[in-house]
């Protein structure tokens, strides 16, 4: 009997090569993330910023090939579904979009996995201290190590969409916005930004759906509070109410 199940990774190549054969793919993947990031943020924004940056790469293609950028976004979505992956990541590398010149290397998935399952040896004391857990990932790439570590609460019998809250920033735009639709579709409450993490230089900022949709604004506030009293001395905590109003 015929196998039928469907090579995800090679479908999504697939299309990615044909969508616009005028363009580099470089560029077609970049269009492909814009379209993709700012679909999912605009509900939660209701910018018009974020609005003309949707409607000024869309201009850029047909309704088919919209439609080609929408089936890849499933694919996407199916690939996390199936196993939490670096999917993006792997696409990433597997077209040869990055740049070494730059010293730009991504973690191999299963390094990210062992580095995560190494930091979840205390998980359980510190959740039952602080309700959830923070992560900062200062150059996060396509998210590769989040999403590894989310995997490992999951495998300890944590839910992460509720016990974890991430701040990730990348300096390249791919990156960032790689980061963001792969946290966003494995529902990671999480603060990302397009920035240099040692000049603290942003340029922008995302917040995924899971992060509003479980009050992490109002749990990040008690959180400060918590430590203050803790520790007896102030807390800085970015106010963020800007930061969300772009």
């Amino acid at each position: 009997m015929k196998d039928r199940r469907v090579n995800v990774p090679k479908e999504f190549n697939r299309l990615l090569h044909e969508v616009d054969t005028s363009k580099s793919v470089s560029e077609v993947f970049n269009d492909f993330l814009t379209l993709s990031i700012y679909s999912i943020a605009q509900p939660f924004y209701r910018s018009q910023i974020i609005e003309e940056k949707y409607l000024n790469t869309a201009k850029k293609y047909s309704r088919k090939q919209l439609d080609y950028f929408a089936a890849m976004n499933a694919y996407t979505l199916i690939s996390l579904d199936m196993g939490m992956t670096d999917f993006l990541g792997e696409i990433f590398k597997m077209n040869g979009l990055g740049d070494h010149r730059k010293g730009q290397f991504f973690t191999p998935y299963h390094v990210s996995k062992l580095m995560g399952r190494l930091q979840c040896i205390n998980l359980k004391v510190d959740i039952e201290n602080k309700d959830f857990i923070t992560m900062c990932e200062p150059c996060c790439g396509s998210g590769g190590m989040v999403i590894a570590f989310a995997e490992c609460m999951k495998e300890e019998g944590f839910n992460f969409q509720q016990k974890l809250y991430v701040e990730a920033m990348d300096i390249e735009e791919i990156c960032f916005k790689m980061a963001y639709l792969q946290l966003s579709l494995l529902g990671i409450a999480a603060q990302v930004q397009l920035g240099n993490s040692l000049t603290l230089e942003v340029k922008e900022t995302l917040y995924t759906p899971m992060f509003f949709i479980n009050g992490f604004y109002r749990r990040l506030k008690e959180f400060k509070e918590i430590d203050e009293v803790q520790s007896g001395e102030p807390v800085q905590l970015r106010l963020i109410d800007e930061e969300i109003r772009i």
